[in-house]
């Protein structure tokens, strides 16, 4: 097609809005069009042949899609994108376009290879501009007179959600880069929403704002734009337009230069990469696809409610009729003022309290509490050999079964943190549990008991196990199609490496010994490894461990176990799911992986000031808990502005404690895992949170 867009190039005229210091020519859709810029350059338009699919490229990125690389066209709800710095224009966001290698994906040990994490050198390039930024986006919601974009909040979540996961959560190489792109594309759109909003939109709203004349075009994305109004507001705010219109409305534009369109720089194959999200997208709106992948970035399948996932899981295999719930008019809840559900809620109907009462008869039997068969007459008298499982158990006839209500006061135990040791002692065991469920009965990870009462050789055997297999578990975590749960017997045989399957087919321990190998089944496929053949560790092989050593494993175990459970008795006692609001209770806002020097901090910190902050967040919660015990009344102030005493927030955490230990009682049917502390000095290691 011939047009002569220079035919009215006048170097001393100063330019408008519609007209160009370059210009190109072409084709959209099948119609011809001439694209004006005051920046020196025009980008190829293949993100508006519409339409297209969204999918990832082999880099993790969307290619012409991704607003981070490749400016996309205007919308109303995602104004802010143009405002996106441009790769090598700001030297301390340049960690934002760089790609990992497999140099920088650091795997635990041998068994569970092909699983690992960011190296932690690279994590700490990214925290110095994360924590400057998202410092800055929360004083401009704190401050700002104006409303503000949701999107603030969204993508600050999102930031720590990946920061959070890159760090602790151990998973496959191509899903360490998804979470690389993913935190870098966020902290990209965070950046240029604080600039759309500080400095751009003033701009365009304001005429007295108005970027002063001669100020360059700033080294940002851009956009494509059809419509005039916003290619003068862009104008105005000195970000980076082309404006795009039909060649037959050419008229008296001033274009000082013709150039071609730029091709993209990068260069990624075209297929869809594997183990990531298919077509995320197909269609013709810019809006719906910058939603689609943000929605592909934070829905991926990290960890999930142990306790739900094992629930779901069971309900789609047979089992057993559940006993009968007595009548509703025997429970006495303490519900506080809570609203109430949505018949439509499944979840709410899924643990409401009364739905799973059962009798004493039927606990005691379930929970295998039932009288003692040996105080019975005995008609019938099995004979036993030595080297039967039977004899070996005749031989401790005295053999009494630890009180997990009780702290384990043994060396290799960290110390107990008071209030919560004395809230788990004072249960009341009598009050019928909600659920006669097994699996309420069954652990995320090792009842940290389990290291403490047992002999120092087996100790040292459940530890270096644990050492080896530990990452393939937290892996397992983010496997919504596995099960999640294990009991505490199943724990013992994982830790002494029986992870293979034994016995006679249709035995006790050959169903057991194939549960286990079906949990850590979807790691070791993960690893590369079809069995473990490296387990169990012969005896004179196992390393030393030192006291403090053991405790860090013990205290890690028992919080991952702490924050999983009460993650779940929240979602069931208040019938939510608010997974960042109970975070909030933890040193650290994680689940997985907290670093070692939590174990002095939050619930563990020395000073009541300094645990009062979590206690208060903790008691928040409890608002609207549904329990059968009453709610202490000293929570209730927490919705009151107040200050505290010393005293009273000691008396807080003292009534916090007791209720959560209760309440988990009551939907748990069994002892809760409650948080520990270390007392020795803790080494902090480079880049963490």
């Amino acid at each position: 097609m011939s047009l002569d867009l220079l035919r009215n190039r006048n170097t001393a005229d100063s330019l408008g809005p519609f007209d160009g210091e370059v210009a190109a020519l072409a084709r959209i859709s099948g119609d011809y069009c001439f694209i004006t810029t005051h920046a020196d350059y025009v980008p190829a338009v293949p993100s508006l042949q519409l339409p297209h699919a969204v999918f990832l490229r082999a880099d993790m990125r969307y290619g012409t899609d991704d607003p981070t690389l490749w400016p996309q066209q205007w919308t109303e709800a995602y104004c802010h994108l143009p405002a996106i710095p441009a790769k090598n224009s700001r030297p301390e966001l340049d960690v934002m376009w760089w790609d990992p290698s497999p140099h920088d994906f650091i795997v635990g040990s041998a068994v569970t290879r092909g699983l690992g994490r960011l190296h932690h050198r690279c994590m700490g390039r990214f925290l110095p501009p994360i924590t400057d930024l998202v410092e800055r986006c929360q004083a401009l919601m704190r401050t700002s007179k104006a409303p503000l974009s949701p999107l603030f909040g969204q993508l600050i979540n999102n930031i720590l959600l990946w920061t959070e996961q890159l760090q602790t959560l151990p998973t496959k190489y191509t899903k360490m880069v998804f979470g690389v792109t993913s935190l870098q594309r966020a902290v990209l759109e965070l950046t240029a929403l604080y600039d759309y909003t500080t400095i751009y939109r003033p701009r365009m709203l304001d005429y007295n704002a108005a970027a002063p004349a001669g100020t360059p075009i700033a080294n940002c994305v851009g956009a494509f734009t059809t419509v005039p109004t916003v290619a003068q507001q862009m104008w105005a705010a000195r970000l980076p337009v082309w404006f795009i219109r039909p060649t037959y409305v050419f008229d008296s534009e001033n274009i000082l230069a013709v150039v071609e369109l730029q091709q993209p720089a990068f260069s990624v194959p075209d297929e869809r990469c594997e183990q990531t999200p298919g077509v995320v997208y197909s269609g013709n709106s810019t809006s719906a696809k910058i939603e689609a992948i943000h929605h592909a970035a934070v829905h991926m399948p990290w960890y999930r409610d142990p306790f739900e996932t094992d629930t779901k899981i069971r309900r789609q295999s047979p089992s057993p009729q559940p006993a009968a719930p007595i009548p509703s008019t025997t429970c006495s809840v303490s519900s506080g003022s809570i609203p109430v559900a949505s018949s439509s809620n499944n979840q709410a109907a899924r643990y409401s309290p009364c739905r799973f009462l059962i009798t004493r008869t039927q606990y005691l039997a379930n929970a295998h509490l039932a009288p003692d068969p040996s105080q019975a007459p005995q008609k019938n008298v099995t004979k036993t050999y030595s080297g039967s499982r039977k004899a070996q158990k005749a031989k401790h006839p005295t053999k009494i079964a630890r009180d997990k209500f009780k702290h384990l006061e043994v060396d290799e135990m960290p110390p107990a943190i008071s209030s919560w040791a004395d809230a788990l002692a004072q249960v009341d065991q009598s009050v019928m549990p909600f659920t006669n469920n097994p699996a309420d009965r069954r652990y995320v990870l090792p009842d940290p008991g389990i290291f403490g009462n047992t002999t120092p050789e087996r100790r040292r055997r459940y530890i270096h196990h644990w050492q080896l297999l530990s990452d393939g578990f937290i892996f397992m975590l983010s496997q919504s199609d596995s099960p999640q749960l294990m009991s505490a017997q199943g724990w013992r045989d994982i830790l002494d490496g029986l992870t293979t399957q034994r016995g006679v087919p249709g035995s006790k321990t050959y169903r057991r010994s194939t549960a286990l190998a079906d949990r850590i089944g979807p790691a070791l496929e993960a690893s590369g490894m079809a069995i473990i053949k490296s387990l169990p560790v012969p005896f004179e092989s196992l390393p030393q461990y030192s006291g403090d050593q053991i405790r860090e494993v013990v205290w890690q175990v028992a919080e991952t176990n702490f924050r999983f459970e009460f993650c779940a008795l929240d979602r069931r006692a208040s019938r939510k799911d608010r997974l960042d609001d109970v975070k909030n209770c933890f040193a650290g806002h994680m689940l997985i992986g907290a670093p070692l020097e939590m174990s002095q901090r939050g619930w563990a910190a020395p000073a009541i000031e300094e645990r009062h902050r979590y206690v208060k967040r903790t008691a928040t919660l409890m608002l609207d808990w549904v329990t059968k015990c009453d709610r202490p009344g000293i929570i209730r102030r927490v919705a009151v502005p107040v200050s505290w005493s010393p005293s009273q927030m000691q008396e807080l955490e003292t009534a916090v404690c007791r209720f959560y230990t209760q309440a988990f009682w009551e939907y748990f049917s069994r002892a809760a895992i409650v948080p520990l502390r270390l007392d020795h000095d803790i080494e902090k290691e480079d880049g963490q949170l």
